[in-house]
């Protein structure tokens, strides 16, 4: 298991802030709307990848994920199963 420093202590607990931000609706992920109403994400990462093309039918599903842990973990450049562990640090000590 990997020391955590000072530095990337402040990422992680950023990266917490931002997804229960996401999560609760209080901001929105980076993207657009094009005129049919789809959803598109500014930037793409590798958990990105099996996620299903917007359309008229299905608008957001780039939206819904980028509100997930995965992608927040990612985009944040910190481990996933430490930014859980931070998110629920943060909801017993607000």
């Amino acid at each position: 298991m990997e020391k955590i420093t000072f530095s990337s202590r402040v990422q992680l607990a950023d990266a917490a802030a931002a997804y229960i931000a996401l999560r609760d609706r209080v901001s929105n992920p980076d993207g657009s709307f094009d005129r049919g109403g789809r959803f598109t994400l500014d930037a793409y990462f590798e958990c990105c990848a099996g996620i299903r093309t917007p359309s008229r039918a299905y608008p957001y599903p780039e939206m819904a994920h980028a509100r997930t842990i995965k992608h927040v973990a990612a985009a944040r450049g910190v481990d996933a199963k430490e930014l859980r562990r931070e998110v629920k640090a943060q909801e017993k000590n607000p």
